[in-house]
């Protein structure tokens, strides 16, 4: 039991730096100024993106992976987590084959509207 609440305890401190570092990058991208928010390698096949990754994102996205694991060893969901719906946008943003897709201020608006509104 013991463990588990230090698990508990690393969850909650990662998905509270999830939270604090992703808003206000989702800011500037919902301003339109970081058109690559959800540029993240692994989520992209276009090999021109490969230099424009958005490291800081690649770093939430890391820490998201963390969430993941912790929540996959505590038994939990992660469905509708901010790490799980992160990974989601930057899918969406990489699937170019989908015509019909939103552009990175747009997806950055949403997912910010979701945070705020407590849908993550």
């Amino acid at each position: 039991m013991v463990s588990n609440t230090k698990l508990y305890m690393q969850l909650d401190s990662l998905e509270s730096e999830l939270e604090q570092k992703l808003i206000p990058i989702l800011e500037l991208a919902a301003e339109g100024k970081n058109d690559f928010v959800f540029c993240v390698t692994g989520y992209h096949s276009i090999s021109e993106f490969k230099n424009k990754s958005n490291s800081e994102t690649e770093d939430l996205v890391s820490i998201g992976a963390q969430i993941l694991s912790l929540k996959n060893k505590l038994g939990e969901s992660s469905e509708g987590t901010l790490a799980e719906r992160i990974c989601w946008y930057c899918r969406v943003w990489g699937d170019l084959d989908n015509a019909h897709r939103k552009n990175a201020q747009d997806l950055a608006k949403q997912l910010l509207n979701e945070v705020r509104n407590g849908n993550t």
